[in-house]
């Protein structure tokens, strides 16, 4: 499994423009063969900051998944808003489950 995580930093114009986009391209993504998970949230302390969450079954599908033409697209439009500051990360992931919270 491969696990990314983005942290997106934008201008503050152009910050809703961004969520309104990514808001399109979450339905298709959740539909793509591979995807186990994919999630994009503002940042509760700084609504500039856009986290993107991924979780593929493999790296074929991940470049698939860069390939769909809704991400084609998606990927054209970030290039017309001023993206500040991107940290994206892509984490091989040998074995995964439930985390446990300790008692209080």
């Amino acid at each position: 499994m491969l696990a990314i995580s983005a942290k997106i930093e934008l201008a503050p114009k152009d910050a809703a423009t961004y969520v309104a986009a990514a808001q399109k391209i979450i339905t298709k993504t959740h539909a793509e063969p591979g995807c186990l998970r994919y999630a994009i949230a503002v940042d509760v302390n700084d609504s500039n900051v856009i986290w993107i969450s991924e979780h593929w079954k493999d790296e074929d599908a991940l470049m698939a998944h860069l390939a769909m033409p809704h991400i084609v697209e998606f990927l054209t439009f970030c290039g017309t808003v001023e993206i500040t500051g991107m940290d994206i990360v892509k984490y091989d992931v040998s074995a995964a489950g439930p985390l446990v919270l300790p008692e209080s």
